[in-house]
């Protein structure tokens, strides 16, 4: 059967069907019609409301009584009205290109953006519409760019809370400061009753040296997401007596960093049992 998209049944009696319900309209306004006294009692007859009719009549009077106005229009808003504004978008873009995906994006952007921040279906709306959904080998590169080529020249420093049944005959919250090797993923982890600084400083001093003991790995950076943990690792490398070659220690942010989850190698850690 041949299929014919010229066809223009369907509108013709649509916009008959309306010529007559406006013209009926009118005389009952006028107090014209044989039958209906009241428009209440026109819509009954039609088996319509009024919220639906005015709709169409208001936007045909308002139109000039063109004959397109009495026509379904397409719902939902209209065409890139709801996309985010350019300043956005250009966020967007550029923590794209140093390699971060959508759900990265969305955490680096909230601390500033608020409620403005695009959710990950938006921020990968943006990347497909710029090209950037899918990792190129320069973004996959800028991606890797945090991982060092040599054990000892990025260290990882965080804590991860430990829930109270973890450890068997324990109800106490604990807390696990970690210190991971970037390049081979070694780690040493303390447990610790509390995550003060001085408390974490000794717990640090400990995970210096056993890695230094036990692997031979003396860093030379050590990079922290947290002030007050970064003063204790500070202060441990201090008390260490491990040659350490004038051991640098970085504060860094979300915002600042092209990959947080990095940051976070504890609680991955922890999670799935092996570095």
């Amino acid at each position: 059967m041949a299929i014919n998209t010229n066809d223009m049944t369907l509108e013709r009696k649509y916009l008959d069907t309306y010529r007559f319900m406006i013209r009926e309209y009118e005389q009952v306004k006028r107090k014209e019609h044989p039958v209906y006294k009241y428009v209440e009692e026109l819509y009954k007859g039609w088996g319509t409301n009024r919220k639906s009719f005015l709709k169409y009549y208001n936007r045909f009077k308002q139109g000039g009584g063109q004959e397109a106005d009495l026509l379904p229009r397409k719902r939902g808003p209209k065409y890139k009205t709801r996309r985010p504004v350019r300043f956005i978008e250009n966020k967007v873009i550029e923590l794209r290109q140093k390699g971060a995906s959508k759900h990265e994006i969305v955490n680096i952007l909230k601390p500033s953006l608020h409620k403005f921040t695009p959710s990950p279906s938006g921020v990968y709306n943006i990347c497909r519409r710029y090209g950037l959904n899918r990792l190129t080998p320069p973004l996959k590169e800028n991606k890797r760019k945090i991982i060092k080529e040599r054990m000892g020249q990025l260290g990882h420093i965080d804590c991860h809370h430990l829930g109270k049944n973890i450890i068997k005959g324990q109800s106490r919250k604990l807390y696990l400061v970690c210190l991971l090797d970037d390049h081979s993923r070694l780690a040493w982890s303390e447990v610790t009753e509390d995550i003060t600084a001085l408390t974490v400083m000794f717990a640090t001093l400990k995970c210096l040296n056993r890695l230094h003991d036990h692997y031979g790995i003396t860093f030379e950076e050590i990079l922290s997401d947290n002030g007050p943990l970064g003063l204790a690792s500070e202060a441990a490398s201090k008390r260490s007596t491990i040659p350490l070659n004038e051991c640098s220690w970085n504060w860094a942010s979300h915002t600042a960093i092209p990959n947080p989850i990095v940051l976070r190698p504890t609680a991955r850690w922890s999670a799935s049992g092996e570095p």
